[in-house]
């Protein structure tokens, strides 16, 4: 079944057009007075985008439109110049201020998407506090946690988990040396990403000093950063159990895999599961920490943030982007797309021996190459055919397209990868040469 095409952005009829080599001249212009002022440096990916697009496509500066597989790290599900979304920011046009201090003082707007928010959580998770990023919302929610657990000495986090980038959230962080690199880091002990995890948790509670040592586990129900890798039923149970047993406050991080992307709310759902607390964020606009009203602080104070809550924008976008999933039955197609793409990676994986572990929940998917080297190439030689993707994990290239895709995108991003690959093979030994090519990496 397709999506009534007036319900969602129109896709551009030209699809995929590449007029000129990636980056271009005005990108490179651009990319280059980029690197001199700004002092934070991800290595952006070689291209300076526009806010022209419809749906899965986009325009860069230079005139080439670009299909986007990335959705802004999962931070842009309903695509480009979504209708709904449209409207929303048209109410905004002539509104000033658009930002409050929103744990200070309070508009519809932060009500609003409070109502949403827990609309679509389990009903024990009936209370939320807004801030402005997924690492913020991480951040709260282990606040929360420690503070339901006077004494407890540290938190437990995952193997090649991701949780963010400010102090708190990195020290749970274990995906890239890079991240970490000079920062200090508060006691976490790790857990392996495997059904191995309860039995390790177990016999670190009986190391470590007891239950009350414990102030939380925290857990991606499925791992991003570290390589979309979906957590064994078994192991999420396992957890769940045992946090119950020894009265462990249990943590799912859906900064990544919520808001519908897996073809659930909340990725959590597909394990028949539910966490004491959760965090949210990229695909809702705005960072939040759910929880029960009773863990959260009673204490005036003790959580708060000046923009926490007060970017009106975010929230109405926050709230069209719930009620447009809802409206457009997002769902039940993040379900039906993710199925269908998911078995065109498995044909890949069938036709190409370098292909390996294709895997995935919806529209939440990844597969692996043999080496990073061979899996940056990879990604490049699709980014100069038109198709935006990212890498995860070592080896992994991850699949992240708006909810508005449809199996004719589907299958021009897999003729892409298809053409990419098959152009490595024919290098052979040249794909490092070939990953070369351009002037900035993936």
């Amino acid at each position: 079944m397709h999506l009534n095409p007036r319900l969602v952005a129109p896709i551009m009829k030209h699809r995929i057009e590449v007029c000129k080599r990636i980056p271009g001249p005005k990108s490179k212009s651009m990319l280059a007075r980029f690197r001199e002022l700004n002092g934070g440096w991800g290595v952006p990916l070689p291209f300076v985008q526009t806010v022209e697009g419809d749906g899965c496509y986009f325009k860069d500066v230079d005139g080439n439109t670009l299909m986007d597989f990335a959705s802004q790290i999962a931070s842009n599900p309903l695509g480009y110049n979504h209708p709904d979304m449209k409207e929303t920011v048209k109410q905004y046009t002539h509104t000033a201020p658009v930002k409050i201090a929103g744990q200070d003082f309070i508009a519809r707007e932060h009500l609003d998407l409070l109502e949403e928010l827990i609309k679509i959580t389990p009903s024990h998770l009936n209370s939320a506090f807004l801030i402005n990023s997924g690492a913020e919302a991480v951040e709260n929610a282990i606040k929360i946690c420690m503070r339901s657990k006077p004494g407890s000495t540290y938190g437990v986090s995952f193997e090649e988990a991701f949780h963010g980038r400010t102090l708190g959230a990195l020290s749970l962080t274990n995906t890239k040396r890079v991240h970490k690199k000079g920062f200090w880091a508060f006691n976490t002990k790790r857990l392996p990403f495997d059904s191995t995890a309860p039995q390790e948790l177990e016999d670190m509670l009986r190391r470590e000093g007891g239950d009350d040592s414990c102030a939380f586990v925290i857990v991606e129900p499925v791992q991003g950063e570290g390589g979309y890798r979906p957590a064994p039923k078994k192991m999420l149970q396992g957890i769940r159990r045992a946090c119950d047993a020894h009265n462990i406050p249990f943590i799912c991080d859906e900064i990544q895999s919520g808001i519908g992307r897996t073809g659930e709310w909340w990725a959590f759902q597909h394990y028949g599961i539910t966490p004491d607390a959760m965090t949210a964020g990229k695909g809702l606009q705005i960072g939040a920490t759910i929880a029960n009203r009773k863990l959260f602080p009673a204490e005036s104070g003790a959580i708060s943030s000046t923009w926490g809550g007060g970017a009106l924008i975010d929230m109405a976008l926050a709230v069209t982007t719930i009620k447009a999933i809802k409206k457009h039955k997002l769902l039940s197609h993040n379900k039906r797309m993710g199925n269908y793409m998911k078995k065109q990676l498995l044909e890949l994986q069938f036709r190409h021996q370098r292909v390996s572990g294709a895997r995935g929940l919806g529209l939440m998917l990844a597969f692996d190459l043999p080496t990073k080297e061979e899996r940056d190439a990879f990604l490049l030689a699709c980014l100069q055919k038109g198709l935006v993707l990212l890498g995860c994990g070592q080896r992994g290239v991850r699949l992240i397209p708006p909810y508005v895709v449809e199996k004719e995108q589907a299958d021009e991003a897999m003729q892409v990868m298809r053409q990419s690959l098959a152009k490595q093979e024919k290098l052979g030994p040249e794909i490092k040469k070939y990953e070369k090519c351009g002037d900035h990496p993936i």
